[in-house]
């Protein structure tokens, strides 16, 4: 969603319509000499300078004064002097801070470094008051840790509407609207560039997946669920997890697995899933990459003899007539430098 970014006396954060902007202007907590930046543009504004936002905004106090018009009589030219002088040095104190604010806000050409209070392509800005890292994806979930807001968080990947993020040490998920990603301040051919990084689910995806109940299996019930991963960016991605759904006749879930699958995805590129089986009791089965696989060949070739082309799933029951494989969760990988 296309979203204002809003800057007020040195606080910066977004908001989500202009019917948002106005409840911010009613309030009083979006002045006339405050800046923002249209969804999409490259330059910011005055919030006085938008004709649909104008007529919600607060009278200024200063507005209507003429410092030229003879004050009331029996106040002495010294005193009027004074006032004036007074009221005009404010007046231009705080346009000349919010002038001074626009012209300070980050271009595209510093999006990639900006200094030590900037932010990188791994960082996010925390905007939502109250915001809290999450054991889970979930509201529900047990809060492990405060989001301060106007801080700066890790981006370690994106499930759903939540980033996984990593702040003070301490890991969990916020909700992707309580923070802005670094593009945000950027022009919007660098928005379209980066957008990967910050909304990486959008490309990468599962293709071809198909699930058989393989005769020679050594266990009961268990049936491979077989699929590819495509990568339509120009990122590599990693932090893989995917999760695999059983259902009924009627579409009721009858098991579902999550599973992290290993590796980093090239750019531009779809490559199969598959499993190493263990090669003795003490190990687990590894879900990965099939080029993760074969770079592991080239130093042991007979791990080839326990590669599964697919990933196993435990019928629970012969009512099974639906099976399919989704990207839950995934990180893209920011460039080097």
């Amino acid at each position: 969603m296309s979203r204002w970014m809003v800057n007020v006396r040195g606080n910066s954060f977004s908001a989500g319509s202009m019917d948002e902007l106005r409840v911010l202007a009613k309030k009083g907590e979006l002045g006339g000499g405050d800046i923002v930046q249209p969804p999409g543009a490259q330059e910011w504004l005055y919030a006085v300078e938008i004709p649909e936002l104008k007529a919600s905004l607060r009278p200024d106090p200063m507005e209507g004064m003429d410092f030229g018009h003879e004050a009331p009589s029996g106040v002495s030219p010294i005193v009027k002097g004074l006032v004036a002088g007074v009221l005009a040095i404010v007046s231009i104190g705080l346009w000349g801070y919010a002038l001074s604010v626009k012209n300070s806000m980050p271009q595209a050409e510093q999006l990639e470094l900006l200094g030590e209070h900037g932010l990188s392509f791994s960082e996010v800005l925390i905007t939502g008051a109250g915001a809290e890292l999450h054991a889970d994806a979930t509201g529900s979930s047990a809060v492990v840790g405060a989001l301060p807001k106007n801080k700066k968080a890790e981006l370690l990947a994106k499930r759903g509407n939540w980033y996984k993020l990593r702040y003070d040490g301490q890991e969990g998920y916020a909700p992707v609207d309580s923070v802005i990603p670094a593009y945000y301040f950027a022009d919007e051919r660098t928005k379209l560039d980066y957008d990967p990084l910050y909304n990486p689910d959008k490309y990468v995806y599962v293709m071809n997946s198909s699930w058989m109940m393989p005769a020679e299996s050594k266990q009961k019930n268990a049936s491979i669920m077989s699929f590819m991963l495509q990568n339509d960016s120009k990122f590599g991605m990693t932090d893989l997890r995917i999760v695999a759904v059983l259902k009924d006749g009627t579409g009721g879930v009858l098991e579902q697995k999550e599973v992290a699958v290993e590796g980093v995805m090239a750019a531009n590129r779809s490559e199969m899933v598959g499993t190493l089986l263990p090669a003795n009791k003490t190990e687990q089965p590894r879900v990965m990459l099939t080029s993760d696989m074969m770079k592991l060949a080239e130093t042991d070739p007979k791990i080839t003899d326990r590669w599964l082309d697919g990933v196993e799933v435990i019928l629970p029951s012969a009512q099974v007539a639906e099976a399919s494989v989704t990207l839950v969760e995934v990180r893209a990988l920011p460039p080097e430098g």
